[in-house]
């Protein structure tokens, strides 16, 4: 089974570019660890009956349909999408930049292309800050938020919880001072 790359991929740590041809009788065989057939991604095209069936189960599959290039697209149609991505390419090789990131990926291409640069790597990592140690003194010492207060000989006692409503008393339906009466001191 042979396949054609729609999209980029990356195969043992390889990255293969779009329209590369991968399977029996490649550079790139598609078979997993154990020397069995790898499943076509969805971002291939069979060039053989066998791949073609392979790629239109996976689409079936996924997609419920199977894939575009079948569904009324001919083959003229689809070598003029090569043929049209191929002249922006040219047209991309002989423009300007637009921007320094554009700048940059273009140069990157070219480099890695001429072999000067390998394919990509993980960024190193960058080294742990030194630890933290708290600072000793009162910034450090419990506070009137802390969810526990001391008492003498060093035992604890839960805080007293959150400040809660007490209801109107019957006659009154609205309080006179709400805040004061509503929420008890202390």
């Amino acid at each position: 089974m042979k396949y054609r790359l729609l999209g980029p991929h990356t195969l043992n740590d390889a990255v293969l570019d779009t329209g590369t041809e991968v399977g029996d009788d490649t550079p790139y065989p598609w078979k997993d660890v154990e020397g069995n057939d790898m499943p076509p991604t969805t971002q291939m095209e069979g060039l053989d009956d066998a791949s073609r069936d392979k790629v239109r189960q996976v689409h079936r599959q996924l997609y419920g349909t199977s894939p575009a290039w079948e569904r009324g697209q001919s083959e003229d149609a689809r070598k003029a999408h090569e043929q049209q991505a191929e002249e922006q390419r040219k047209l991309d090789e002989d423009s300007k930049p637009v921007s320094e990131q554009q700048r940059l990926e273009r140069d990157y291409e070219r480099d890695r292309e001429a072999g000067k640069r390998g394919d990509a790597a993980m960024a190193p990592s960058i080294p742990p800050r030194a630890p933290v140690t708290p600072m000793p003194g009162a910034a450090r010492q419990p506070s009137h938020t802390s969810a526990a207060s001391t008492t003498r000989g060093g035992q604890t006692t839960p805080a007293p919880g959150p400040a809660t409503p007490k209801p109107p008393d019957k006659d009154e339906v609205r309080p006179s001072k709400p805040n004061e009466e509503q929420y008890p001191k202390g």
